[in-house]
């Protein structure tokens, strides 16, 4: 298979070792050659008479492809870069993920550093997450599967610097995204949205999607196009659980106890009823930390609609930071 790859590629992938297989696809380790350089990537080989498998990573590399195409997004996501179809294989080339995962990266600070250096560290960390998810809502993605696993972090733990953050895995993603012809091999611009509204996460709000698809009519005007009303409803409900499911996770981030891995934390189940959950239990001895939970709280775990847009949330973050002596000091570092 090696052989088969570089040859299609004429030299320009090479393959260093082989990781496994994921379902039936065959993963490689290797570089690929662009002007010179050599990018490490992830090299998939995936036969073409497993449709299921192969439907379902098309519709990822859709995705990736559609944010590809924007300079920006090499800082937000690992790139896809190349797919190539043989009589066999459908054959993928795509950025590695560098650095740790989100759950590594947090078990390591949380046992290794102080208080005050874990909290500049979170705080880095949230800045990035909400400039990532930002980036891919304005482009009409929904991720749908946040979680501390599809967070990769590259961090200098000498200089205790974060190098970069990408968010990974948009197999069950929705909203804009290319889609490939198999037979013609040709690319177009489509639209996903997901037929269910099973985000894998719990947020508060129940999903009647006929209720809101007949708010967005009444609000736009618009009782013609039902099926439009209902991509526009799935894509915004989408959305705002991306917002709950980051929500989570900054929650347990900044309860950190100075003990235990705060990703440990279990939000608690019956949290419409008992409250105890909105008050700040970590350990920060400043009051920029309380007042981000704050924040956390209002504009990430609360009901639609006050739930808040990802660009709101930002320009909270960095409006409260900027009160703070420490704001350029922890932005900078990163």
């Amino acid at each position: 298979m090696e052989n088969i790859i570089e040859n299609l590629y004429k030299k320009r992938v090479s393959i260093n070792k082989f990781l496994g297989n994921e379902n039936n696809a065959s993963v490689y380790e290797g570089l690929l050659n662009v002007k010179n350089k050599n990018l490490s990537v992830i090299v998939k080989a995936i036969p073409r008479k497993d449709l299921k498998y192969f439907s379902k990573l098309l519709l990822e590399i859709g995705f990736l492809k559609y944010l590809s195409k924007f300079v920006s997004s090499k800082k937000y996501i690992c790139l896809y870069y190349s797919i190539k179809l043989t009589p066999e294989y459908l054959i993928i080339v795509q950025e590695m993920p560098s650095g740790i995962t989100l759950t590594q990266f947090v078990q390591q600070i949380s046992s290794k550093t102080d208080k005050k250096e874990y909290y500049r560290l979170i705080l880095i960390t949230i800045y990035k997450l909400l400039l990532a998810l930002n980036y891919i809502h304005t482009k009409g993605v929904a991720h749908r599967a946040i979680n501390p696993d599809t967070i990769y972090i590259s961090y200098n733990e000498e200089t205790k610097s974060i190098i970069d953050l990408k968010i990974t895995d948009f197999s069950v993603s929705c909203g804009k995204y290319v889609e490939l012809d198999v037979n013609s091999t040709m690319w177009k611009q489509n639209n996903m949205f997901c037929e269910s509204i099973d985000l894998m996460i719990n947020p508060p709000e129940k999903f009647n999607i006929d209720k809101l698809v007949k708010q967005i009519q009444e609000l736009t005007r618009n009782n013609t196009n039902t099926n439009q009303s209902r991509e526009t409803a799935y894509l915004y409900l989408a959305k705002k659980a991306d917002i709950w499911s980051l929500g989570i996770i900054f929650w347990k981030l900044l309860n950190f106890n100075g003990i235990q891995n705060p990703l440990l934390l279990k939000f608690p189940e019956n949290y419409q009823t008992d409250k105890s959950w909105m008050t700040f239990n970590g350990i920060a001895e400043d009051k920029l930390i309380p007042n981000i939970f704050k924040i956390v709280v209002k504009l990430m775990l609360s009901e639609i609609p006050n739930r808040g847009k990802s660009n709101e949330i930002l320009e909270n973050f960095i409006i409260l930071n900027k009160y703070y002596d420490d704001y350029d000091d922890n932005l900078k570092r990163t």
